[in-house]
C-alpha cells in the first residue's frame, strides 16, 4: 500500500476539482465586475443630479423670460391705447384751441379800438384847445394894458381870477405854455419872425416872445412867435 502511494499525488479524499475552481474563479470575477458596476453607478449619479440642475435652471430662466415678455407685452398694449387718441378728445382740442385764438383776437381788438380811442381824443382835445388859445391872447392882452391902479378895480381883479382860473384848468388837463425866452431857440418849438445881432446874450438865443406857444402833453398846439439872437 505505501509503494502504491506517489509522492505528490494526493489522496482520494482530497481529490481536487478543477472545474469547481474554475467555477469559484469566475463567481469571484463577477464579483469584482459587479462591484466597478456599482462604484460607476455611484460615480454617474452626481453627474445626472448636475444635469436635473441645469435642466431646472434653465426652466426657471425660461419661466422668467416668459413673465418678461408677459409685462412687455402688457405695457406695449397700455402704451399703444394711450398713443390712440379718442375723436371726441380731438375736437376738444380742437375747439379749445379756436377759442385761444378768438381770445386773442377780441383781446388785440379791443387794444387797437382804446388806442384808437384815446387818439381821437387827444385829436378832439387838441382842436379845442386850440380854438380856447385866443381867448387867452385876448385875456393877456387886455391885464397888459391896465395900469396898476386899474388892476386893483374890483372888474380888472375878477377878469385876472378868472384868467388865472382858466390857466389852472387847461394845465390840469395837459395844456402847457412852452418856455421862449432866454431858451436856445427850437425849430420845433418855437417860429421865429425877426432876427437881431445881439453880443450881449449868446448864439441863438430867444430874446423876445410875440406870441405864446402851448404843448397839449407833447404835441405842440402852437409854436412860440420870437425874436432870436445872433
Amino acid at each position: 500500500m505505501a509503494k502504491d502511494k506517489k509522492k505528490g499525488v494526493p489522496p482520494e479524499d482530497e481529490t481536487v476539482d478543477l472545474f469547481g475552481q474554475s467555477a469559484a474563479t469566475e463567481e469571484t470575477a463577477e464579483s469584482a465586475t459587479q462591484a466597478e458596476n456599482a462604484d460607476e453607478t455611484v460615480t454617474e449619479a452626481p453627474e445626472q443630479t448636475a444635469e436635473g440642475a441645469e435642466a431646472e435652471a434653465t426652466a426657471a430662466e425660461a419661466a422668467e423670460s416668459a413673465e418678461e415678455n408677459a409685462a412687455e407685452a402688457g405695457e406695449d398694449g397700455k402704451k399703444k391705447k394711450a398713443e390712440k387718441k379718442d375723436p371726441r378728445d380731438e375736437k376738444i382740442a380742437e375747439l379749445q384751441d379756436k377759442v385761444l385764438r378768438q381770445q386773442a383776437e377780441f383781446i388785440n381788438y379791443r387794444n387797437r379800438t382804446d388806442k384808437e380811442k384815446a387818439q381821437m381824443f387827444e385829436v378832439g382835445a387838441k382842436s379845442a384847445f386850440e380854438k380856447v388859445l385866443p381867448v387867452i391872447d385876448n385875456f393877456e392882452r387886455g391885464l397888459a394894458t391896465l395900469s396898476d391902479e386899474e388892476k386893483e378895480q374890483p372888474f380888472a381883479s375878477g377878469i385876472d381870477k378868472t384868467y388865472k382860473q382858466l390857466m389852472t384848468v387847461l394845465t390840469e388837463a395837459g395844456v402847457t405854455p412852452i418856455e421862449a425866452v432866454g431858451a436856445p431857440f427850437d425849430p420845433e418849438l418855437h417860429n421865429a419872425v425877426m432876427h437881431v445881432e445881439d453880443e450881449s446874450v449868446g448864439e441863438n438865443i430867444v430874446v423876445e416872445e410875440f406870441q405864446k406857444g402851448y404843448k397839449y402833453h407833447d404835441t405842440v398846439l402852437r409854436h412860440s412867435m420870437v425874436k432870436v439872437a445872433n
